[in-house]
C-alpha cells in the first residue's frame, strides 16, 4: 500500500528569484548564444569552493560541507545554470561531464520543471502523436481504472498543500492526467505508486506537460514494466540489486538472507515511486534530477547508500527490527549525505547487464 508522509516542498528563496528573473533578462537580451567552451566555459563552470567567513548559523549539513571542503557556493551554482539555460543541449552535448557534475549537485528549484523537461524531452512525443493528444485522451468518456484513481486519489501526497483538498485542483488535475493515461495506454492502465510520479511532475508543471512526461518515463525510461500484471521489470530489479548488495557489503547480504529479508520486501516502493515514498522532498527531487539525467542506476546507488548507512545497527536486528530500521532510513538521513554515499558506489552499466542476463537464464529455466 503505497503511502506516505510528504513534506511540502519548500519555496524558493529570494535569491533564486532574483536569479530567476536574471535568467529571463539573459534569454531577451541575447541575439547569439554565448560560446560555452574553452576559457569561457571554465570560467562558468568552476565547481565551488568555500568561501571564507561562512555564517556560523547555517545548517548543520551546509556547515560539514564547507568543513569537508565540498561546498558549493549557491550564488556561483545558479550564475553556472543561468548561462547554461539559454541553450541546455548545446551545453550538455559539448560539456556532458561537467554537466553531470552540475545536474548531481541539484539543479535549482526554479528551473527544475523546465529541465526535467529538457531531460526527459517530451515533446518530442509529438512528433509521432497528435499536437491535442492529451484533450483527445481527456475528452474519453470511459477510462479503464477510473474507480482505483479516484479510490487511491486521496492517498496521494495527502499532506501537500497541493493535494490535501478533495475538492482543490491538485485532486482534479492528478484524476485528469492518471485517467487520460489509462485512456492512452490500457495495457498499462493504472498501478499504485503513478500517483505518486504524477502527483511530483504536477508540482513542476501543468496537466498536458505530466501528461507527456508520464509517457515519456514509461516509455523511454523503460519504466512500463513496473506496472504491468505480474510487475517484471520490478522482479529483475529485486535480482539485481541482491547481487548488487552481495558485491558490496556481503556480511550484510548474509545476514538479511538468514533472517529472510529481501529487496521484495523492501525496495518495491524505492523503485517504483523513484524514490518518492518515505524520502524527504529535497532528497526525491534531488534523487529525480540525477534519475533523469542518467536513468535507474541511481535507484540501485540510493538503495545501496541507505544499506550502507545503516548497516552496523542492520546486522544487530532480527526481522521485524530489520523491515522498520529500512522504513525509517531514507527519512534519518541528510539529503547531500546519501546522494555522496549514493555516487560513491562504481556501478557500471555493463555489471547491470551482465547481472540482468544472468535473470534472463535463471528466469527461463524456471519456466
Amino acid at each position: 500500500n503505497l503511502r506516505t508522509n510528504f513534506l511540502t516542498p519548500i519555496h524558493p528563496q529570494k535569491k533564486r528569484k532574483q536569479s530567476a528573473k536574471m535568467v529571463t533578462a539573459v534569454q531577451k537580451s541575447s541575439n547569439k548564444l554565448p560560446d560555452l567552451s574553452g576559457a569561457a566555459l571554465d570560467a562558468i563552470c568552476v565547481l565551488g569552493a568555500p568561501e571564507p567567513g561562512e555564517d556560523q548559523e547555517e545548517e548543520t549539513g551546509r556547515r560539514r560541507a564547507v568543513a569537508s571542503g565540498k561546498f558549493v557556493d549557491p550564488i556561483k551554482h545558479l550564475d553556472q545554470w543561468r548561462v547554461i539555460c539559454i541553450d541546455f543541449h548545446r551545453f550538455r552535448t559539448k560539456n556532458p561531464d561537467k554537466c553531470k557534475v552540475l545536474i548531481r549537485q541539484g539543479i535549482p528549484e526554479f528551473l527544475r520543471g523546465s529541465l526535467w523537461q529538457s531531460l526527459a524531452m517530451p515533446r518530442e512525443l509529438l512528433q509521432k502523436y497528435p499536437p491535442d493528444l492529451y484533450e483527445k485522451m481527456r475528452q474519453v468518456e470511459v477510462a479503464p481504472c477510473e474507480d482505483e484513481i479516484v479510490r487511491d486519489i486521496h492517498r496521494t501526497f495527502p499532506k501537500h498543500v497541493l493535494y490535501c483538498d478533495k475538492k482543490g485542483l491538485g485532486q482534479q488535475q492528478l484524476l485528469n492526467v492518471l485517467r487520460a493515461y489509462s485512456v492512452f495506454n490500457p495495457e498499462v492502465g493504472y498501478c499504485q505508486g503513478m500517483g505518486f510520479i504524477c502527483g511530483i511532475l504536477l508540482m513542476y508543471m501543468n496537466e498536458e506537460d505530466s501528461f507527456l512526461m508520464l509517457i515519456s518515463l514509461l516509455d523511454n525510461y523503460k519504466m512500463s514494466g513496473l506496472f504491468m500484471v505480474g510487475l517484471p521489470l520490478l522482479k529483475k530489479y529485486f535480482f539485481q540489486l541482491q547481487r548488487l548488495l552481495a558485491m558490496h557489503m556481503p556480511h550484510l547480504c548474509n545476514h538479511l538472507a538468514q533472517q529472510g529479508v529481501e529487496p521484495t520486501i523492501y525496495a518495491s516502493k524505492w523503485f517504483m515511486t523513484v524514490c518518492i515514498c518515505n524520502f524527504p522532498f529535497s532528497t526525491v527531487v534531488r534523487i529525480w534530477d540525477i534519475f533523469l539525467a542518467e536513468g535507474v542506476k541511481i535507484i540501485f546507488r540510493v538503495a545501496l547508500a541507505l544499506l550502507k548507512l545503516n548497516q552496523d545497527t542492520l546486522l544487530n536486528e532480527s526481522f521485524e527490527s530489520i523491515l522498520e530500521t529500512l522504513k525509517q532510513a531514507p527519512s534519518r538521513v541528510e539529503s547531500d549525505t546519501l546522494i555522496q554515499v549514493a555516487l560513491s558506489f562504481k556501478l557500471k552499466n555493463k555489471t547491470l547487464k551482465d547481472i540482468e542476463t544472468e535473470w534472463w537464464a535463471q528466469s527461463s529455466s524456471a519456466m
